[in-house]
């Protein structure tokens, strides 16, 4: 699963994203790694899972990101086993 935090260069609020990221992928105790891309587009932070851009609200809510990490997580180890 490839977790992405996009930002565009002297932007500081990127790093509440990241914090977010990753204390949810820490608490579930996933073995993922946070990559981060600069932009130069001058936009706010997004994060993206699998190159699918979260939604706003995922980007302050802990429960809806840790829910998102934990469901895209679980599909794709399921579909591993099986």
């Amino acid at each position: 699963m490839r977790v992405e935090l996009v930002y565009t260069p002297g932007c500081t609020s990127y790093k509440k994203a990241l914090h977010l990221l990753e204390t949810v992928i820490a608490e579930e105790r996933l073995p993922l790694y946070v990559e981060l891309h600069e932009t130069g587009e001058g936009q706010k932070p997004c994060i993206k899972l699998d190159g699918e851009t979260l939604s706003d609200s995922a980007h302050h809510c802990v429960e809806e990101l840790r829910a998102l990490i934990s469901r895209r997580w679980h599909d794709l180890t399921h579909m591993l086993v099986h």
